[in-house]
């Protein structure tokens, strides 16, 4: 039985608490202040962890990641802010990119996978979200804490175009809109970024958007006129989507930083 300290115990970590559980391992710590995991990696319990979750603001994964390595450890997205970063973790490390985990998206990859090579194809990902004022308030809304909106809000959608079309792409056209600055205004824009990439051939759109109510969220990929529905729910958390990434890593199977790396650079790319 793997024996976990998860650290950050704010939104998301009731997820992995509930994914640890349902796999059958076992919580030894949690703790929730930046401050607090500096000290409690040098206590005796320490000894006996196996696995570490990172659960905390995008700003410290790097530095946690690193002081880790006789560790296995689940870092939630994005890994680093910077690929050169992700790129310097050793395959210890694991992040949470649970899109991957979903039916359909593992049924398309399959097909993907299976077809002729030189097979085409072309869509739209649609990122359609509710986020008020409140959210940007503390470290999500400082671009050097959480790396920008892309990072935030887009990582997961980006790397789901790279997981299915590979990491060989030239970005056509890409406009962002809205930056974190720009929520607190009366009226901020509510598109937050829009543009073109062309992967080795498979033409897809993106398009990010901010809107006020719960109703108008909605988060598609759209594949040769087939649209395939990621979430209409507040956060991807309420998938329970995390279960299959801990039970994957359980087997030792994972997004490790080599491939974590891919999206985080083409986010850099479109910013």
């Amino acid at each position: 039985m793997n024996k976990w300290a998860v650290i950050g115990l704010g939104f998301i970590s009731p997820r992995h608490l509930k994914a640890i559980k349902w796999i059958g391992d076992e919580i030894l710590i949690g703790f929730d202040k930046e401050t607090e995991w500096e000290q409690m990696i040098e206590g005796n319990l320490w000894k006996k962890v196996t696995h570490v979750a990172i659960c905390t603001p995008n700003f410290l994964h790097y530095r946690m990641c690193e002081a880790m390595k006789d560790k296995v450890v689940l870092c939630e997205k994005p890994l680093t802010l910077t690929s050169e970063e992700a790129l310097k973790l050793p395959d210890n490390v694991f992040t949470v990119l649970q899109l991957r985990h979903n039916k359909e998206i593992v049924a398309l990859k399959s097909k993907l996978d299976a077809e002729p090579e030189g097979t085409k194809h072309s869509g739209k990902m649609t990122v359609i979200v509710k986020r008020d004022k409140e959210y940007w308030k503390g470290w999500k809304g400082d671009e050097s804490k959480s790396g920008g909106i892309l990072f935030n809000l887009g990582i997961h959608y980006f790397d789901l175009l790279i997981h299915l079309f590979g990491d060989k792409y030239k970005i056509k056209k890409s406009d962002q809109l809205f930056s974190i600055k720009n929520c607190f205004l009366p009226d901020p824009p509510l598109t937050i970024a829009s543009g073109t990439i062309d992967f080795d051939g498979n033409i897809f759109d993106y398009h990010l958007a901010i809107r006020d109510t719960d109703d108008q969220q909605d988060r598609r990929l759209e594949i040769d006129g087939k649209e395939i529905s990621l979430s209409k729910k507040d956060n991807l958390s309420f998938e329970d989507l995390h279960k299959d990434v801990y039970m994957n890593l359980k087997h030792g199977v994972g997004v490790k930083p080599q491939e974590a790396a891919k999206s985080i650079r083409l986010i850099e790319k479109l910013r």
